[in-house]
């Protein structure tokens, strides 16, 4: 399987094994004993693999958000919780889920060490989520290790995808208007942009600078026996979750 390929058959199977820990009924669970609502939790989980940092750098790492909704909720998470043990938290929902779904998939090991061998490699300059999960202990275990990984290559993709359409001129608010137009209340907007013809011709570059940068990634540090064997385990996981 070459670079191509195989960004394209993982990028949506691991957009959405990726955010598990994000919603469901043991999120709620691990929420609500941490005294958080189910928005709040996404913003201290997500954001807390940075630390007690400000708003402003929690909106940078994020993006796509009103900037006011993330100031709020992060600054009411933080007088709730502590975000470290939030983000912890979060990633303890994605690991219980491997463990109870995943164990019996052929390959997970492997799949798993090809994964890190990637996200272990790749620089982290401007990629300051991707970083801060990466900061994260690896747990022990194969399952938990295996989604550990997932959620680094959605990362990884996010953070890239963030720096492309800032990079192209774009923005993070016309992009997310643009690629999702009826998500905008859910992002905290009551209002649309006036998007110009440059932002849109700006957009449509970000997609394909995402994949080239992702599919360099993958011809750069993966073999295609590598890539192959992760595009097969992530199929089954996709399977044995569904």
């Amino acid at each position: 399987m070459n670079p191509q390929e195989f960004v394209a058959a993982v990028s949506d199977p691991v957009q959405s094994m990726g955010a598990l820990q994000f919603f469901g009924p043991q999120a709620r669970i691990a929420a609500t004993e941490l005294g958080l609502d189910m928005y709040r939790w996404y913003f201290a989980g997500r954001g807390g693999v940075l630390g007690d940092v400000s708003s402003e750098v929690v909106q940078s790492a994020i993006g796509y958000f009103n900037p006011a909704v993330i100031h709020k909720m992060w600054t009411t998470a933080k007088e709730r919780c502590d975000v470290s043990k939030a983000a912890a938290a979060q990633l303890g929902v994605a690991y219980e889920f491997g463990e109870n779904n995943l164990s019996g998939v052929g390959g997970l090991e492997e799949a798993t060490d090809a994964i890190a061998k990637l996200t272990s490699s790749v620089s982290i300059a401007g990629l300051t989520l991707f970083a801060g999960y990466r900061s994260m202990p690896m747990p022990e275990t194969v399952p938990s290790a295996f989604m550990h990984q997932v959620i680094l290559l959605r990362e990884l993709r996010g953070g890239v995808h963030l720096a492309a359409v800032t990079a192209t001129g774009c923005g993070d608010r016309a992009a997310h208007q643009i690629h999702r137009p009826n998500d905008q209340e859910l992002f905290g907007y009551t209002d649309l942009l006036e998007i110009l013809s440059t932002q849109s011709r700006a957009y449509a570059k970000a997609e394909p600078l995402t994949d080239g940068a992702m599919e360099l990634h993958a011809g750069t540090w993966l073999s295609a026996k590598e890539r192959d064997q992760i595009v097969r385990v992530i199929d089954a996981a996709v399977l044995a979750w569904e």
